[in-house]
């Protein structure tokens, strides 16, 4: 007969705070709190995952403010160096359609979507 163990919700909540924490995998940390199984420690994560916050949840999410040029001579530096990426991300997309161009009419597969196509059913 198979016993089974009942835990606290404050033992289930230490463990999801020490796995969210740490870098342990779900099997490291159910066998460092000698937890029968991984598969309890995923479900507490579903269950009591959402009350901890980690640190890349803490991280901002605003953009880093661009710093204006204040002289005439980096003004222009900044628009050559904005020229240049416009050029390069100009012919990046002028290579991508050329290949995209090739494998249609070599493999007789249709990539791009059709305006108006509708979608599967699944």
């Amino acid at each position: 007969m198979k016993i089974v163990k009942h835990y606290s919700d404050d033992f289930k909540r230490d463990v999801v705070q020490h796995y969210l924490d740490s870098d342990d995998s779900m099997k490291t940390t159910a066998s460092k709190f000698k937890v029968a199984s991984h598969a309890s420690v995923i479900d507490w994560v579903r269950k009591f995952g959402g009350e901890f916050r980690t640190s890349a949840m803490n991280k901002s999410t605003e953009k880093p403010k661009i710093v204006l040029p204040d002289t005439q001579e980096s003004m222009v530096k900044r628009i050559k160096e904005l020229e240049e990426a416009l050029e390069r991300e100009r012919l990046i997309n002028l290579a991508t359609n050329k290949m995209i161009d090739i494998a249609e009419r070599d493999l007789n597969v249709s990539i791009r979507k059709k305006s108006g196509a509708r979608q599967s059913k699944k």
